[in-house]
């Protein structure tokens, strides 16, 4: 019986030295791999999410830096991004894991506008649109966002990733749920994963996400 195929669709949180496509920007590389206590590619919440399910990887399109919202590449929403999430093969499952970086730059969210890819709200949803176009037997599930708490030996100055802002994970539950795809509330558990600046998680922080993303696909595979 051949393995579950997974691709990933992420920013630099699911960004890994060699694992994504070439040219892309990748955060976990040198010294940030390093710093953050990651010894492998298997201390990504990722690739712990795969063999998890016992499932291989098919693609990680992952860019470092990039949000959702844009007209134009790196955004997730457009189409060099929505279109290579596969290899030789078509992904059976795809994780979007996307948004991080436009809450942190508070990108409009715009709830009402739902054609525009410059507000977070109409961007994911041309995301949703333009990959179940691409892959039309395959299976969607999109994070919400949760929030990363300092190491207990850090302290830093105020970071805009440490605002809690539920919107953006309110815009993903109506855009997951109007477009038919499956959500995996990591909001919802309500507990931060530990960083080193707020946002990008060390060894221990991609463990927590990748409990949450673990007991939220049990729930929808």
């Amino acid at each position: 019986m051949s393995k579950l195929k997974i691709s990933v669709l992420g920013d630099s949180i699911s960004t890994y030295e060699g694992f994504n496509p070439s040219g892309y920007k990748v955060y976990y590389k040198d010294d940030k791999l390093y710093n953050n206590e990651i010894e492998s590619v298997e201390d990504t919440w990722w690739k712990q999410v795969i063999n998890g399910l016992d499932g291989e990887l098919c693609l990680n399109n992952s860019f470092s830096g990039s949000m959702v919202t844009g007209e134009c590449f790196p955004a997730a929403c457009s189409d060099e991004r929505c279109s290579t999430l596969h290899d030789e093969s078509i992904p059976d499952l795809i994780l979007i894991y996307m948004g991080t970086n436009d809450r942190g730059f508070t990108q409009p969210i715009d709830i009402e506008n739902e054609e525009s890819q410059n507000s977070f709200y109409g961007a994911y949803l041309t995301m949703l649109k333009k990959i179940k176009r691409n892959y039309p037997l395959t299976k969607i599930v999109c994070a919400t966002l949760p929030n990363g708490r300092l190491h207990e030996d850090f302290d830093i100055d105020y970071d805009r990733f440490m605002r809690m802002d539920i919107r953006y994970d309110e815009a993903i539950k109506k855009a997951v749920k109007k477009e038919n795809c499956l959500l995996a509330d990591l909001a919802g558990f309500g507990e931060r994963y530990e960083t080193l600046d707020y946002c990008h998680p060390t060894k221990r922080g991609h463990k927590t996400i990748a409990t949450f993303w673990l007991k939220e696909l049990k729930k929808l595979l």
